[in-house]
């Protein structure tokens, strides 16, 4: 009988009962999402707000020359963004923040440190050092859709954060599918990301900070309001994965 129900329902199902929000925090969750939804929804119209793009990165300069900024440049409202870079010690291109300030002439905040990189420490960075109360982290493999100021300013309020679903694209660049098992990219304000504990810095090695972060808001009765971005594209490079890693649910 469940192989008849339709898709829509049976997303919907599993969105109800089964999503990992419900799974690993509780059922009183639901209330969380329907009050995210409902400030989205209800969000009165104002003028957009300035926003921080977070970067933590250590040699995968390229990328972040050859697609987020580029991307940045073409995105409308461009004016309104901030581009915050925490750099754990880059040598693959010589001296990055001259190679960034080539290409983009908005703010900059730009901290180099050398370190063994660690995603929780180099983003939590990133984002302590950003100004504006509208920040959003982002890998420096993605190219970002032209309308980015709009879509932070449209899914963060004081009960929702976003956590957008990437394209991810195939190593050939010829096909792609939306990233639903990753929550790596999210945005919200500063005030809700500091009051949930950041990304847990205990997590040193690759993966679960991002999950991690996205039940915290639960915790923390803030949504973590999910879409589908086709123009939020994950350029394919050499994985990080370690062999054996034991994913968190």
């Amino acid at each position: 009988m469940k192989k008849w129900l339709p898709i829509a329902l049976k997303q919907w199902l599993w969105w109800l009962f089964k999503s990992p929000q419900r799974m690993q925090v509780g059922f009183s969750t639901l209330l969380t999402d329907i009050k995210g939804y409902w400030a989205i929804k209800t969000k009165s119209s104002k003028p957009l707000q300035p926003i921080s793009i977070c970067i933590g990165i250590k040699n995968r300069s390229q990328h972040l020359l050859n697609y987020v900024i580029p991307s940045l440049n073409a995105a409308k409202h461009k004016e309104l963004i901030t581009l915050s870079i925490f750099d754990a010690g880059s040598n693959d291109v010589p001296n990055l923040k001259e190679a960034i300030q080539a290409l983009w002439s908005g703010p900059l905040i730009y901290t180099e440190q050398e370190q063994v990189f660690a995603r929780s420490k180099t983003f939590n960075a990133a984002i302590r050092q950003s100004t504006t109360e509208y920040i959003m982290a982002c890998d420096a493999d993605i190219q970002l859709p032209p309308n980015i100021v709009e879509l932070v300013n449209t899914y963060i309020t004081p009960h929702t954060a976003w956590f957008p679903q990437v394209w991810w694209m195939s190593d050939d660049k010829k096909s792609g599918r939306f990233f639903t098992e990753g929550t790596g990219l999210f945005a919200s304000t500063k005030f809700n990301f500091i009051k949930v504990g950041q990304y847990d810095e205990t997590i040193t090695t690759w993966g679960k900070e991002d999950w991690l972060l996205y039940f915290a808001f639960y915790k923390n009765k803030i949504a973590g309001y999910r879409t589908n971005e086709s123009g939020m594209i994950h350029h394919p490079h050499e994985s990080l994965k370690p062999e054996g890693f034991e994913k968190l649910f």
